[in-house]
């Protein structure tokens, strides 16, 4: 009668050794699928930040064009139908997350803004955007492409 406790010990030994087995797989399960979640949550963010970029360059020039539209058919259906598709285009990108960065008279950030000039005439103690270029934009909490502004110290 003194082997059965035996094997009762080494059952129950077998048990803790299978079930420290089992949580260490679920372990790592959880970690895998923790893991996987957050690249795909990366993989969308740079879809959508490599979408947004090739984008920039069309959605610069139609606001480009719209600025210097002439004064002569301002009114005229066509250009309207094309403000109304920068609009919609902005609305769109709004929708993803996009904001439009780079505002005049604002605190220069190096990390927001990229300084094209400095007015070395202005005095002050603190620099601020004068002109905005270029705007920038910000993606979620990413900077995906600075300001290009003109600085001045106020």
């Amino acid at each position: 009668m003194t082997k059965e406790p035996k094997k009762t010990s080494k059952n129950d030994e077998r048990m803790l050794e299978l079930t420290a087995d089992l949580q260490r797989v679920q372990a790592d399960f959880i970690n895998f699928r923790r893991r996987s979640e957050e690249e795909k949550i990366r993989a969308i963010q740079a879809g959508k930040e490599q979408a947004v970029l090739t984008l920039l360059p069309v959605l610069d020039n139609i606001e480009r064009a719209i600025a210097h539209e002439p004064a002569d058919i301002k009114d005229h259906a066509w250009v309207k139908g094309v403000s109304s598709i920068a609009l919609q285009l902005e609305t769109q990108l709004a929708a993803i997350g996009l904001r439009k960065i780079g505002v005049e008279g604002e605190a220069f950030d190096p990390n927001r803004h990229e300084a094209v000039s400095m007015n070395e005439d202005a005095t002050g103690e603190h620099e601020v955007v004068a002109a905005v270029l270029q705007p920038g934009y910000q993606l979620g909490e990413q900077i995906i492409r600075p300001a290009m502004v003109n600085v001045t110290k106020q």
